[in-house]
């Protein structure tokens, strides 16, 4: 799926993805939130949207926004091991 933005470019759910994480890792925390929001608009169930938000909600110190995000990813995808063990790290679950 692909949505088009400001620009009138056309861009695709795994685009945002990236583009997200690129802002992330050069700490444009709001940027990084946006993108991934765009590619939660293109697909809800993008477990690895919520992911990469709650990791920088947990970088924010944003602890229960941070546990918010986590648990939409493994409601959209239990298995997610990774979100998982950060999950129960925040709330002192030990693995």
């Amino acid at each position: 799926m692909s949505s088009i933005d400001m620009e009138g470019i056309v861009s695709s759910e795994a685009d945002h993805i990236e583009l997200g994480k690129f802002y992330f890792l050069n700490n444009k925390y709001d940027e990084a939130v946006s993108e991934f929001k765009k590619a939660l608009e293109i697909n809800p169930g993008n477990a690895e949207a919520y992911y990469n938000i709650g990791l920088i909600k947990e970088s924010s110190n944003l602890m229960n926004e941070a546990k918010e995000m986590y648990s939409k990813a493994l409601a959209v995808k239990p298995d997610y091991k990774i979100v998982r063990d950060r999950l129960n790290k925040l709330i002192g679950i030990e693995n």
